[in-house]
Order: C-alpha cells, then sequence, then structure tokens
C-alpha cells in the first residue's frame, strides 16, 4: 500500500491526475462511416443526446494487428455519476435504440472495453491533445506492479515533456479476450509524425525499459486517427 501511495504522490506532482474520469470503447468493423457519423450526428441532437455529459470520439484504425476493427467509437465520461447516470437513461430511451438500429446497418462491433484515465503525462499544454485530425498510438499491456508501472511512466513522460510528447495511462477494467490491464496512449500531430518519434528514440528509453522489463507484457500495438468528436452541449 505504500508503493501504490508513493507512486501516485510522484504521479500528482509530476502528471495531471484524471482522477474518475472513466471510458468505454467499442471496436468496430464499419462498412460505411459516413453513415456512422450520421447516426452519431443524430443521436446527439436528439433529447437523449442532449441530457448526454460524456465526451464521444470516433477513430479510424490504420494498423490494427489481426483485428478486423476499422473503427472506434471511444467514450469518456468526467465521474462514475455521470457514466451510470448515461447508462440508465439510455437502456430506457427511444433515441438509443433507434441509434443502435442505424449503427447496425453500418457497422458490426466486434469488441467492447471499460477502462480508467488515470493520467497524462508529458506536455500537458501540448494542443494536439486534442486537435483534429490527431493521431493515437496505444500499447495495450499486461502490468503485475501497476505502482512500479505507473512510477517509471510518470519518469519517462516528464523528462521528455520538453519534446511536445504527449501520454495517457489507462487502467483497463475488461476487454473481452484482450487480457490487457493497462493501455499507454501516445499522441501525435500524424502518422508520419507517430512513426518517426516512437518511444525509442526519447531521452531515457533505456531506463525506463530496464525499470518495466520485468512487470509488464505488451500484448498489441495499434494506431488510430481522429475522425470526429462529440462534446456535452
Amino acid at each position: 500500500m505504500k508503493k501504490l501511495f508513493s507512486a501516485f504522490i510522484l504521479l500528482l506532482a509530476s502528471q495531471q491526475v484524471l482522477a474518475q474520469q472513466l471510458f468505454q470503447t467499442f471496436d468496430m468493423i464499419v462498412t460505411d462511416p459516413a453513415g456512422v457519423v450520421a447516426a452519431m450526428n443524430k443521436l446527439q441532437s436528439s433529447p437523449t443526446g442532449q441530457q448526454s455529459t460524456a465526451t464521444v470520439t470516433l477513430n479510424q484504425y490504420i494498423a490494427n494487428g489481426e483485428s478486423l476493427a476499422t473503427h472506434q467509437f471511444l467514450v469518456v465520461y468526467s465521474s462514475t455519476e455521470a457514466m451510470d447516470a448515461d447508462l440508465l437513461r439510455n437502456a430506457s430511451s427511444a433515441d438509443w435504440a433507434v441509434f443502435l438500429s442505424e449503427l447496425q446497418e453500418v457497422a458490426t462491433v466486434e469488441a467492447e472495453g471499460v477502462g480508467q484515465i488515470l493520467a497524462m503525462g508529458g506536455d500537458i499544454d501540448n494542443p494536439v491533445a486534442s486537435a483534429p485530425g490527431r493521431t493515437n498510438v496505444y500499447y495495450q499491456m499486461t502490468v503485475s506492479d501497476p505502482a512500479a508501472y505507473a512510477s517509471a511512466w510518470a519518469d519517462f513522460t516528464s523528462a521528455n515533456a520538453a519534446t511536445g510528447i504527449v501520454s495517457y495511462l489507462s487502467s483497463v477494467v475488461a476487454y473481452g479476450w484482450n487480457p490487457a490491464t493497462h493501455v499507454v496512449n501516445n499522441v501525435y500531430s500524424s502518422v508520419g509524425e507517430a512513426v518517426a518519434n516512437m518511444p525509442q528514440n526519447y531521452e531515457g528509453w533505456d531506463a525506463f525499459s530496464q525499470r518495466v522489463d520485468n512487470i509488464r507484457t505488451v500484448e498489441g500495438r495499434v494506431i488510430a486517427t481522429h475522425l470526429a468528436t462529440w462534446t456535452p452541449e
């Protein structure tokens, strides 16, 4: 417990902690991207959508391993209460039922996940974090010592803040067959920038790698680009 407490004191001192920001992720095989956007626009303009406090982002996968998913919905809630309220509202909403029906005509959900965003590291003021068209590189990992990993990640991202690196650390509660317990998402302005600026190129990579070598296993690497975001009214 002391080790866990110490690690998160370090995060509080050097990172922006995003306490209780929960998320859902939906991997989809999409046949009509414009139809997905249209269905989401219709939901957001409905009474149910206007009551929602969630931020919804649609990403397109550029590299997704053996998965057939082409797109991702990422739904972020500001708190546990906000998440519960949205899920309860949707369960009895005619607007939500229409959305699901229209979505099924243009997409098939391949996988669903739930987790919590723990912290944002690096240059937390970099506008790329919310820039249209940004690229996300996801590292899906199983972590045996979350506190030790968080401490190493905090040191590494803080040491490289001047380079403009933007990184998120999240825990994964459930993600179907995927065994990952944590996800690191590094954000770039484009796919080309992401490929040219892999973490291995940053200062302190060797030290970071040694600290986490025996406590984490990378299960998958995914690249996705931002298409659209819907924010609460």
